[in-house]
């Protein structure tokens, strides 16, 4: 398999001492993909596309934002000895849940000020939203970063000695895991797309949803990965976040679908 025996390297090309990186050109792509796409769903929400639009920028702005701070807050032990990496975002470190929380804070906001039904805005930013994180998770591939644990299977990818965690340094091969929440990703977004095209569904059904199932297929990734993060006790901190998502949004799903049918 391709994957198998491709060593990745985090830059594409260099130009003097300024690189493009692997990681920046797919946020970028999917940026852009996003972009694309909820102009194309804009009127099926009954939204303006250039409203759409601009909203779209902001909440661009508010999750990058809020990612970058929850990774630097989880990973302080990190960052308060190496403070020049704070801004490094080329060398990864974008946490989704942060991504959520600053992005659904800026939709919010746009939505009472503008008096916007914040379901249909929430519906319609959960799909290119999903789509980009499945874009975006490639970087880590090349950046040889959020991998799984060992093993011999054909889709393994080899990691270099540098770039294996304490306890590893023997192994070779490692789960892809960024190939599992692709896939993962992309099989949510055609879930959610159908259900959002369907005409007679409940306003923020889709976003539930979104949260749902992104939180579960997160916790099935979490589990093959072994790269140092935040605990909580025992417990990984994203495992934690997403099985509180999980079942929060399972409560929020029966409550949306059971008020669309009370009369």
């Amino acid at each position: 398999m391709f994957l198998h025996t491709f060593n990745p390297h985090p830059i594409v090309f260099s130009i003097g001492s300024f690189g493009v990186h692997w990681y920046g050109l797919f946020l970028v792509l999917g940026i852009l993909i996003g972009y694309w796409l909820t102009g194309k769903l804009s009127k099926r929400a009954g939204l303006s596309a250039e409203m759409v639009g601009s909203l779209y920028i902001n909440a661009l702005i508010g999750g990058f934002m809020g990612s970058r701070i929850y990774h630097v807050l989880t990973e302080w032990q990190f960052y308060s000895v190496n403070p020049e990496q704070i801004f490094a975002v080329w060398n990864g470190g974008l946490a989704i849940h942060g991504a959520m929380l600053g992005a659904i804070c800026v939709v919010a906001y746009y939505a009472k000020k503008e008096h916007f039904n914040i379901w249909k805005l929430a519906d319609l930013f959960v799909l290119p939203a999903i789509l980009g994180q499945a874009i975006g998770r490639w970087g880590n591939y090349f950046n040889q970063e959020l991998f799984g644990g060992p093993t011999d299977a054909l889709w393994g990818i080899p990691i270099n000695p540098i770039n294996r965690p304490l306890g590893y340094e023997q192994y070779h091969y490692f789960h892809p895991t960024f190939l599992y929440e692709s896939l993962i990703n992309i099989t949510i977004f055609c879930i959610l797309l159908l259900i959002f095209k369907k005409q007679k569904r409940p306003d923020g059904l889709v976003f539930w949803l979104y949260l749902g199932l992104y939180s579960a297929g997160r916790m099935i990734v979490e589990s093959f990965r072994i790269n140092p993060a935040a605990m909580v006790g025992a417990i990984r901190l994203p495992f934690l976040v997403s099985i509180l998502l999980a079942v929060g949004s399972l409560v929020m799903v029966l409550k949306t679908l059971s008020a669309k049918h009370k009369p």
